[in-house]
């Protein structure tokens, strides 16, 4: 999946809005490009794997964190 402006293939979930709702009958979920902000809507299958992936990144790096630290007191 990549963004139609700019090409990236780094995005995230949006957050609902009102008018949303149109989208949400046909199953389609608002998602937004974490390069140039464009948003737009896709199935909510690829919604929800955007934001496994998302919290998977978080994880992974909440935990990258907590080791740079422990490695830091042991200095």
């Amino acid at each position: 999946m990549e963004c139609k402006l700019c090409g990236s293939t780094k995005f995230r979930v949006s957050r609902l809005r009102l008018p949303d709702v149109s989208h949400l009958i046909f199953f389609q979920y608002p998602i937004r490009c974490r390069v140039c902000y464009k948003r737009e809507f896709v199935s909510l299958l690829k919604a929800l794997s955007v934001r496994r992936a998302n919290k998977a990144r978080h994880e992974a790096e909440r935990r990258r964190k907590v080791r740079q630290a422990s490695e830091a007191n042991r200095v």
